[in-house]
C-alpha cells in the first residue's frame, strides 16, 4: 500500500497512531533499508499556523538533540500539501500503556525514568523545555530502556521569543502541569519539566496520579491546592524515602524541586528489597481516575493574577471555583471565571532586591565532572511587566537574556542557571545574575569550587 503523502524513497507499512492534528506512519528508508516513523499534519489543519509553527519547532528541537533517550529526527519535510517529520521509529510501548494497569517493578519503572530523567538534563544542557513530559510521549522499549519524544511544545531559553506560545497560553496537560506555570507565576525552565516528571514517577511507581479532577480545570487547580498523598500511606510497604523523594519532586516552590536526575539518584538509593511487588494499589478517588481528563494537552491562559494559595483538606478532590483562568480545550472555551475585585491603580514593575542561591550546598565538586546549578530570586514590588535577566557563568561566559512576563500581583520571580564542568583544570568562580530592566539590579552566588 502507498498512500499519497509518503514521501519519495520511502515505503509506506502501516499506521502507528492518530491524533486531532496529525498521524503517524511506519514507513522504510528505502536507499538505507532503514525502519522509521512518519509524522504528518492532517489535511484539516495544513493551512493552521499555529499547527505548523508546532510542527517546525519540533523539527528543529529534536535535530539539535543528540542522545540516546531522546527520540532522533532525520529529516523534515514541508510541502504545499503536507509537513512531514521524520524520524526514528522505537518499537516499543508507551509508557502510559504501561502504567494504564497499575504501578510498574521498581527495578521497570526506575530504568524508563532514569533514561527520561537523562534525557531532560540532555535537552535542559542544550537549552530545550520539554512542557509536556507524561507517560504518553516515554516510548519503553522490549529491553526495558525508553526514549522521550514529541517535543511539539518545547521552548528554547535562549530564545523565548521564538518558543513561546501566544496570547499568554502555555500549553500542557493538565495531571502533569506545573502550578507556577499554570498560575503565570513564571515562564517554564527545567524546574516546570523537573515537576512534570515528578507526577510521573509518582504515578509509574504507585499505580496512580497524586492529583485528581473531574474536568480540566478542577484537575490543574488541584496542584495548587491539594497535598499529595504520601505513597507508604496507601501502599503497604513502600519505602518511606521513596515516599519523601516523591513529595519533594512536587513541592511547589519551583526552587525546593530536585532537578530529575537528582530525584533518580534520591530514589536510586533506596535498596532494591526495601520496595514491595510490583500492582496497583487501590485508594480512594479512582473512580474519577478513570476519565480522560487527565490525558487530554490543553492550551491553557495564565492569569493576569494568580489566585492566592488555599489551605484544602488533604484528601479533597474538588476545588469549587478557580479565578482569573481561561481554558480552551481543542477550538472550544470550557469555562471563564474573573476576579471581580477592583484593580489599584498599576505602577510600573520595579526590582526590590536580588538574590542567588547555589547548589550542591556547600557548592565544591571534584573532576572529572559536575554540575552546579544557581537559581536567582527577584523581589519585585508585585507590579506587572517584563524582567530582561542575563548571567555571567562562573568561567566569564554570558548567557543570552532571558525575557521574564510577571503578572500583577506576583513579587518573587525564580530564575536558574545549570553550569556543567569537566576535566582536570580547576575552576574557582561565582555566577552573577544581571537584571538589566527594569533598573539595573546585579547579585553574586557563593563561590564554586571544582578540582582534582
Amino acid at each position: 500500500m502507498t498512500l499519497d503523502w509518503v514521501p519519495r524513497g520511502y515505503s509506506y507499512i502501516r499506521e502507528l497512531g492518530s491524533g486531532a492534528c496529525g498521524e503517524v506512519a511506519l514507513a522504510r528508508h528505502d536507499p538505507l533499508d532503514r525502519l522509521v516513523a512518519i509524522k504528518r499534519i492532517h489535511r484539516w489543519a495544513i493551512n493552521d499556523d499555529d499547527a505548523l509553527r508546532r510542527f517546525r519547532r519540533e523539527g528543529r528541537v529534536l535535530a539539535g538533540l543528540h542522545h540516546p533517550a531522546i527520540v532522533r529526527v532525520y529529516d523534515f519535510k514541508l510541502t504545499t500539501d503536507n509537513a512531514l517529520l521524520i524520524m526514528e521509529y522505537v518499537p516499543g510501548r508507551p509508557l502510559s500503556d504501561l502504567v494504564s494497569d497499575g504501578a510498574l517493578a521498581a527495578g521497570e519503572g526506575l530504568t524508563a525514568l532514569g533514561d527520561v530523567a537523562a534525557a531532560l538534563a540532555a535537552a535542559a544542557s542544550a537549552g530545550v523545555i520539554h512542557r509536556d513530559v507524561k507517560p504518553g510521549n516515554v516510548f519503553v522499549l522490549p529491553d526495558g530502556r525508553a526514549k522521550l519524544g514529541d517535543f511539539g511544545l518545547a521552548r528554547v531559553v535562549t530564545d523565548p521569543a521564538v518558543f513561546r506560545t501566544t496570547d499568554g497560553q502555555a500549553g500542557g496537560t493538565p495531571a502533569y502541569f506545573p502550578p507556577e506555570v499554570s498560575q503565570g507565576s513564571c515562564e517554564p525552565d527545567e524546574r516546570s519539566d523537573a515537576y512534570s516528571f515528578a507526577v510521573m514517577a509518582y504515578e509509574v511507581l504507585t499505580g496512580r496520579q497524586p492529583f485528581v479532577g473531574d474536568d480540566p480545570l478542577t484537575m490543574i487547580a488541584a496542584h495548587w491546592h491539594q497535598n499529595a498523598e504520601a505513597p507508604h500511606d496507601f501502599i503497604r510497604g513502600f519505602p518511606r524515602a521513596a515516599s519523601t523523594a516523591l513529595l519533594a519532586g512536587l513541592d511547589r516552590q519551583p526552587e525546593r524541586r530536585p532537578l530529575p536526575q537528582a530525584l533518580m539518584t534520591w530514589l536510586a538509593a533506596v535498596p532494591a528489597s526495601d520496595w514491595p511487588a510490583a500492582g496497583r494499589a487501590p485508594g480512594p478517588g479512582d473512580e474519577a481516575r478513570a476519565g480522560t481528563v487527565a490525558t487530554r494537552r490543553v492550551p491553557i491562559r495564565a492569569p493576569a493574577t494568580p489566585p492566592p494559595p488555599v489551605r484544602m483538606p488533604r484528601r479533597s478532590r474538588r476545588v469549587p471555583l478557580i479565578v482569573g483562568l481561561v481554558l480552551l480545550v481543542g477550538v472550544v472555551a470550557a469555562g471563564l471565571t474573573r476576579l471581580l475585585l477592583a484593580q489599584p491603580k498599576q505602577i510600573p514593575l520595579s526590582v526590590r532586591s536580588v538574590s542567588v542561591h547555589t547548589r550542591p550546598e556547600p557548592p565544591v565538586a571534584h573532576c572529572p565532572a559536575a554540575h552546579f546549578e544557581f537559581i536567582a530570586v527577584i523581589v519585585t514590588n508585585g507590579s506587572a511587566g517584563t524582567l530582561a535577566v542575563q548571567w555571567t557563568k562562573p568561567d566569564g561566559r554570558l548567557s543570552s537574556v532571558q525575557e521574564i512576563s510577571v503578572p500583577s500581583g506576583h513579587k518573587n520571580v525564580s530564575t536558574g542557571l545549570r553550569f556543567a564542568v569537566s576535566g582536570t583544570n580547576p575552576l574557582h568562580g561565582t555566577a552573577m545574575v544581571h537584571v538589566l530592566s527594569p533598573g539595573k539590579v546585579d547579585a553574586t552566588s557563593t563561590q564554586i569550587d571544582y578540582h582534582c
